[in-house]
């Protein structure tokens, strides 16, 4: 449901700024962590951070402020199952078949402002600064937890909310579905650096601790050119 949010605000805020000599695109493929730094935090264990899917909505003018600018909007997610698994005991120290995971999950939503350069008709390449808000989720479903003669309901949320920022870099494709049609259809190979800046930290001992973040991403999409 966030994602689908994301994008509708998105949309309401590009239809105020469209105008002539714009593209607007809408985009989804798959995305894979290069780098995570949450993998090397001791609550991952042999688990990571590496594939997921990607919605992205773009916005291109060839002439703002006199440049070629291209803006990004950029939503993706990835969960990780049972990343701690607690196993109850009886009293005798036997094992109950029950067993309680731990959830920890990614939502980043991406903001790249780009300059465009036109190699050709059809490939153009970009770079830019990217501006990320992230939520890191920790999550655990309430369920009945039994040890030896004593119940009790178990459950766990956390969110830590930060942003970074960083750079992005991309070749992009684009071909018209007909001959002389506004529509077309769009590729992006692209390539983002996070770095955080800002934690909401609350209570959080969070000394030591950031995030950092490469990540690569292929998507497939189309578009429109007013």
């Amino acid at each position: 449901m966030t994602k689908f949010i994301f994008i509708i605000v998105c949309f309401l805020f590009l239809s105020g700024i469209i105008h002539s000599q714009s593209k607007v695109s809408l985009s989804a493929g798959y995305g894979n962590y290069l780098s995570n730094s949450e993998n090397s935090t001791r609550i991952m264990g042999d688990k990571k951070f590496r594939s997921h899917f990607v919605s992205e909505l773009s916005y291109q003018n060839e002439n703002l402020l006199g440049l070629n600018l291209m803006i990004d909007f950029n939503y993706h997610e990835v969960t990780k199952k049972n990343v701690v698994e607690f196993l109850p005991t009886g009293e005798d120290g036997s094992e109950i078949v029950d067993s309680y995971g731990i959830d920890l999950s990614l939502v980043s939503f991406n903001f790249d402002l780009s300059y465009v350069r036109t190699m050709s008709d059809n490939f153009s390449i970009g770079l830019g600064p990217s501006f990320c808000i992230i939520n890191r989720i920790v999550d655990m479903d309430e369920g009945i937890v039994t040890i030896g003669n004593i119940s009790g309901l178990l459950s766990f949320y956390d969110k830590l909310a930060s942003s970074g920022l960083g750079a992005n870099g991309f070749i992009m494709f684009n071909m018209p579905i007909m001959v002389d049609s506004k529509f077309f259809i769009t590729s992006k190979l692209k390539f983002r650096y996070i770095h955080s800046i800002w934690f909401d930290k609350g209570i959080r001992n969070l000394d030591n601790y950031k995030q950092e973040f490469i990540t690569a991403q292929i998507t497939l999409g189309i578009g429109y050119k007013f």
